[in-house]
């Protein structure tokens, strides 16, 4: 699925990935380093417009370690996105994840993937280890919305969302072709002070349940929480020369946090296979 990172996502990638996981994204144009990035099929976020795409301004305050943040609102009663998106440059691995906080009891979102350079199997069992961010529809501290007008109430202002971080460890077996993994250390990246006063920041671990891995290197998969009830689903690809590198995005729906009713998540994971150079910490103790 090698693809121009400098293009649009074809119709080819974009069918590639599960409904459940692309959410209301149909299109994406990126480019590493670019101060932009083109988003297409998110409704409600751009006005005077006949074609649903919205172009994403960098925004370096949001930033989560290893992802760059890119923010959209056309004006300050419209709902505010963040997307949060990495490229591992030695695979050719890219993948994201956007939502907005939420408005008028909805919130809309979605993720991606894609293989950028040729990508060969493994031949064994090999592990990836990494940062993995959020975008939630949990209210956020709100710095970086645009200023709502003056007598505009909490039943029409939007809401900034909520970033999450967590340690996410991935063993892939190429000999069966299995995938599976977990999440750890997971905890809201710029909650709201009232959200953190009432409930603190630490979340659940998050279990990745083994999935098969296709001949191109997919795979997709569910999310259970440490209870073992499925709270989500997760998918992505592998890319690079031995697979050097794994990116992929995933829905919680789920009760992920018990502290809070109808809460949503896209998340987001790219890594790089241990052993390989710029590798996490984490690796210094796998084979």
């Amino acid at each position: 699925m090698a693809a121009d990172p400098t293009e649009p996502f074809t119709e080819e990638e974009l069918e590639s990935i599960p409904e459940g996981l692309s959410g209301a994204v149909t299109g994406v144009t990126f480019t590493p380093g670019d101060n932009t990035i083109t988003v297409t099929g998110l409704p409600l976020d751009q006005v005077g417009s006949t074609f649903p795409e919205a172009v994403f301004a960098a925004n370096a305050n949001l930033n989560v370690p290893g992802y760059t943040a890119y923010a959209y609102q056309d004006d300050n009663l419209d709902r505010m996105f963040v997307m949060l998106i990495a490229e591992d440059t030695a695979s050719g691995v890219q993948a994201g994840a956007v939502a907005d906080g939420g408005q008028f009891a909805e919130f809309f979102g979605g993720g991606f993937y894609r293989q950028i350079g040729d990508y060969t199997p493994e031949t064994g069992l090999v592990s990836y280890g990494g940062t993995y961010a959020g975008v939630s529809n949990v209210d956020a501290n709100g710095n970086e919305l645009l200023a709502p007008p003056a007598g505009a109430g909490p039943s029409i202002t939007p809401e900034q969302p909520a970033q999450i971080v967590g340690d996410i460890f991935i063993n892939a077996d190429f000999g069966q072709n299995v995938i599976n993994g977990g999440i750890e250390n997971i905890e809201y990246f710029n909650l709201s002070a009232a959200g953190i006063a009432a409930t603190g920041t630490g979340l659940p671990d998050l279990l990745l349940v083994s999935a098969p891995i296709t001949e191109t290197g997919q795979f997709q998969g569910l999310v259970q929480n440490p209870a073992l009830a499925t709270v989500g689903g997760y998918g992505g690809t592998f890319g690079g020369t031995e697979a050097s590198g794994v990116g992929g995005t995933m829905i919680l729906d789920g009760d992920w946090d018990p502290n809070r009713d109808n809460e949503f998540q896209y998340g987001v994971f790219v890594l790089t296979q241990c052993g390989e150079p710029g590798d996490a910490p984490i690796c210094a103790s796998v084979n």
